[in-house]
């Protein structure tokens, strides 16, 4: 008999809550590392190199390139067959992705790299947390995915750190065997502690209660992959996810954007203090979206995009005061937490359980895609007008028509559960 409590038979914790700390470990260890820390590693291949590091900023481009083409297979495999094998595979991936890097010669090399870290990336970080824990839990699986994801942040908080302190004392290709090794002691982790299904442990998932109908809503018994793709709620969400992700790269202009305001503050300091508060609000939004999204999911939303709006309204025309700027880095972090958490949630609510990694796997096509062009649209527009103005309107512009389109969805799936 399948045990429904926090606990099964012999008293033991829910295996399902070793599936989250699985999912913790894997997005603070290889996934913040490969995803968070290629930056650092710029300057110091770039003189070895002899390239510009515009040159290596082409990295992200390959990742997301990567990830986009390969999502597709993924998901289908993460659908079908053991989830213990898929996550070691990505790891493993990512490890010898970091070794690869260490005997980098050639800008090719670097980009070869690149390609192996989008496929890693794309399982650790757009399938894995959300199927599994949507799989693993009935209730609280926003939360959690919440928790999951923040880690990425602080991953890359703690990581790029500490990288940046082992390129100094030991050199950049010794700090990628470092991050190599790292990676690799996650491997026990993906082995032992994670399941595909609760039926895999004679479990049923934690707080699964046949007699609560709100536990399993009409619209979450699952819809067929093929079914999914061909209503019109499917394409909402993939426009909602192509909105939100292209008005991201903000993020990663705010040091440069630093550099032409005259607040009396170091330049520098300036622009990474600000990066630092965007993401402690980046992880302060996943924990709290991860708590009140499964149950005010439009709400919610709704208010960490105009939050989104009022830190880029902030940036574009609050330039004279240091306080004003973190206030906008930190609003800002808030919206940057909305993809991660809330469209795992935004689809499961429209299609269910069925084919959920394979329908997500879709939907995560078109934030690689948008992450992917993101930066030649904006960098595109500040080079040619010389202004960082035109991104923050458009931007604005584009977290405005995500509303419109969060609230057309909520239509559609109040429809649906009626």
């Amino acid at each position: 008999m399948m045990e429904n409590s926090s606990q099964n038979a012999k008293g033991k914790l829910h295996f399902g809550y070793l599936v989250v700390a699985a999912m913790v470990l894997t997005s603070f260890i290889p996934l913040s590392l490969g995803l968070s820390c290629a930056g650092i590693f710029y300057p110091a291949l770039s003189d070895y190199l002899g390239v510009e590091r515009g040159m290596l900023s082409y990295y992200t481009s390959v990742l997301w390139i990567a990830a986009l083409v390969t999502l597709p297979f993924l998901g289908k495999l993460l659908n079908n067959k053991d989830a213990r094998l898929c996550l070691t595979g990505a790891v493993v991936i990512i490890a010898a992705a970091f070794v690869w890097l260490s005997f980098t010669q050639a800008l090719w090399m670097f980009y070869v790299a690149a390609a192996a870290m989008g496929v890693g990336v794309a399982m650790l970080l757009f399938l894995a947390p959300s199927t599994l824990i949507n799989r693993w839990f009935a209730k609280r699986a926003g939360f959690l995915l919440g928790i999951v994801m923040a880690f990425t942040g602080i991953g890359g908080v703690v990581w790029s750190t500490v990288g940046g302190i082992l390129i100094q004392e030991i050199g950049w290709s010794a700090t990628y065997l470092v991050f190599a090794v790292l990676s690799a002691c996650t491997i026990p982790v993906t082995l032992f502690m994670v399941a595909s299904r609760p039926e895999d442990k004679g479990l049923q998932p934690h707080g699964w209660d046949p007699k609560q109908a709100e536990v399993v809503p009409k619209f979450a018994t699952g819809i067929a992959a093929h079914e999914a793709f061909k209503m019109p709620v499917f394409y909402l969400i993939c426009l909602m996810c192509f909105l939100l992700n292209i008005g991201m790269y903000v993020y990663f202009m705010i040091p440069s954007y630093a550099t032409t305001l005259d607040i009396g503050v170091a330049f520098p300091l300036l622009g990474a203090t600000a990066s630092s508060v965007a993401m402690a609000g980046q992880t302060v939004s996943k924990l709290a979206l991860g708590a009140v999204g499964e149950k005010r999911t439009q709400t919610s939303t709704i208010v960490a995009l105009a939050l989104g709006i009022a830190g880029v309204a902030l940036l574009a025309f609050a330039t004279g005061s240091t306080v004003a700027f973190y206030a906008a880095a930190l609003c800002f972090g808030v919206y940057y937490g909305i993809t991660n958490v809330m469209m795992p949630i935004f689809t499961r609510k429209s299609f269910g359980d069925r084919d959920y990694a394979q329908i997500y796997s879709r939907v995560s096509m078109v934030a690689s895609i948008s992450n992917a062009a993101a930066a030649f649209i904006w960098g595109t527009v500040i080079d040619a007008t010389h202004s960082y103005m035109p991104m923050f309107i458009g931007v604005i512009a584009l977290m405005a028509a995500t509303i419109v389109t969060v609230v057309a969805i909520g239509r559609m799936q109040a429809r649906r559960s009626a």
